[in-house]
């Protein structure tokens, strides 16, 4: 789907001022990556984009680090307001606050489900996002690349399953559609590519049901599938039937050649 919200921009002109937004999104296309499309499809706000190039290091380069000093993507830059946010969760809370979004209730109205979004939202970031990214990293690049490891492959898909399992608990414990209930949040958000990458961490998900629900509905609603198309996509980390026998495997060479295998001897 083409966006009408998103536009992009040279990365060298991220800070500068344009009429279609104030904000702009450093951005690659990967699960971290595509949460802040996702969220401002889903907020209806235009928003700048730029491509922060894995492949010419650039989220190592000096700028970049001023930014964040973590050296990771995303980042958001506030133009109007003059400051820099990294790291998802923050960026996120930041971003549904700043634009008043219903995906962050307000604590004022309703300081339970407030609190309830905020902590979804880290334990996204501290738990799912990180296992699902091990489990990935493990299989589909270290091994790949000759550094095999059973048991950090199945430490981490353990641990995966684990977290996927407590979204398809909550999933039934709310009644849905959305891991709060009735209502998108944050944590559709934050935990969407994560959880439909499943297939790319080898994570068992097929005794999951309102996990798989969850993720067919979210595939085809309209703000989360433009999201997963910016900086661009790639279909073969949620596998068939989103993507091809010859998709998956031009990705998985792909993906095992852009990333370096950091080890360190005992």
């Amino acid at each position: 789907m083409t966006s009408t919200l998103a536009r992009r921009v040279p990365l060298e002109d991220a800070w500068n001022e344009t009429e279609h937004s104030e904000v702009c999104c450093l951005i690659y296309a990967t699960q971290n990556g595509w949460k802040l499309p996702i969220l401002f499809e889903e907020m209806g706000v235009p928003y700048d984009w730029a491509l922060v190039d894995f492949g010419k290091q650039e989220q190592r380069s000096p700028s970049f680090l001023k930014i964040n000093p973590n050296g990771r993507i995303p980042a958001l830059l506030d133009r109007a307001h003059s400051v820099t946010v990294a790291e998802s969760g923050a960026i996120l809370e930041y971003a549904a606050t700043r634009f008043d979004s219903p995906l962050l209730p307000s604590a004022k109205t309703d300081l339970q489900r407030h609190l309830q979004v905020k902590q979804w939202l880290y334990w996204q970031v501290s738990a799912l996002g990180p296992s699902m990214g091990q489990a990935m990293y493990f299989q589909r690049i270290a091994r790949v690349r000759g550094h095999d490891d059973p048991f950090a492959i199945g430490r981490f898909i353990a641990e995966a399953e684990r977290c996927l399992r407590m979204l398809n608990d909550q999933l039934a414990t709310s009644g849905g559609p959305f891991v709060l209930g009735k209502a998108c949040t944050l944590v559709d958000v934050a935990c969407f590519a994560y959880c439909a990458s499943a297939y790319w961490a080898n994570a068992d998900i097929a005794d999951m049901p309102h996990l798989r629900a969850w993720l067919d509905m979210l595939h085809e609603r309209p703000s989360f599938k433009t999201g997963l198309t910016i900086p661009f996509a790639r279909p073969a980390f949620f596998g068939p039937p989103h993507a091809t026998e010859a998709q998956i495997e031009a990705e998985i060479a792909r993906n095992a050649g852009q990333f370096k295998v950091i080890t360190k001897s005992p």
